[in-house]
Order: C-alpha cells, then sequence, then structure tokens
C-alpha cells in the first residue's frame, strides 16, 4: 500500500476523518515553523529547552525534524517563546 504525504489524503489512505486531516496538516505546519524556529534563534537549544521545559536532545530533534511524538501544545509554546508572542490567531 502507497501513502500519500499530503495529510487529507494520507487521512484518506488511512481511513481517518476529515477532522484527523486537519489535525495533521496543522501539526505539520506547527512542527515546521517550529524547526525554523528554532533554526533561526540566536538562544542555544539548551536555553530554548530551558525556557519550554523540555530536554535540549529533544528541541534538537525538533529542529531537525527527527521527533516524531510531538504534542501540539508543546509546538505552540515553542512558537510561543520564539516569536514572543501568542503562536496563533483565531479568528471568529
Amino acid at each position: 500500500m502507497k501513502l500519500s504525504k499530503e495529510a487529507k489524503k494520507l487521512a484518506e489512505d488511512l481511513g481517518l476523518s476529515e477532522v484527523d486531516a486537519y489535525i495533521m496538516e496543522l501539526k505539520a505546519k506547527l512542527y515546521s515553523k517550529s524547526s525554523s524556529l528554532i533554526k533561526a534563534s540566536k538562544l542555544t537549544h539548551q536555553q530554548i529547552a530551558k525556557l519550554i521545559g523540555t530536554s535540549r536532545a529533544r528541541i534538537n530533534r525538533i529542529a531537525n525534524r527527527g521527533e516524531n511524538n510531538v504534542s501540539i501544545e508543546l509546538l505552540l509554546k515553542l512558537i510561543a517563546v520564539l516569536e514572543g508572542k501568542s503562536a496563533i490567531n483565531v479568528a471568529a
């Protein structure tokens, strides 16, 4: 079985719901943004880890896209800390 790389199609291939596809896509975007922010930051991986309450090794894995088990909450916290503001804006 060949699986798609696009979140919506992958969810469909796996028999998941549209909501699951949306969550997968959101997490992928947050992960990508987190990785970019870590790499662009002037802080060390150790400093970032201390700020968000995780390990330096985990920050290194996120930066290099080698961590699969990252919560959306951790990614949002990472983005908020590195951007110095709210990670997302929700429009009503």
